[in-house]
């Protein structure tokens, strides 16, 4: 279902181009930028931090993808079973 418009756009254009506009001056968007950019960077530099910190063997970079692709193997040999023993 449509919901009819009433008004021509010129009619709406005119009303709200009667609206005030309300900007924040450019100083306090500049504090207020810094203030965000400073609140999403102390996460990744802390986090960098803890890497420096603590090295991790190599083998922790493949061991969750392969422990995923070993789990999912069996699950799908489980299915591809029990489908196989329906048709029996």
């Amino acid at each position: 279902m449509r919901m009819a418009i009433r008004e021509s756009d010129d009619a709406v254009e005119e009303v709200l181009s009667a609206l005030r506009v309300h900007d924040a001056d450019p100083e306090r968007i500049e504090r207020i930028r810094a203030r965000c950019l400073s609140a999403l960077s102390a996460p990744r530099r802390r986090t960098e931090a803890k890497e420096r910190r603590t090295p991790r063997p190599a083998w922790t970079a493949w061991i969750e993808p392969a422990l995923a692709l070993g789990l999912g193997a069996l699950f799908l040999a489980d299915a591809v079973i029990r489908a196989l023993a329906v048709y029996r």
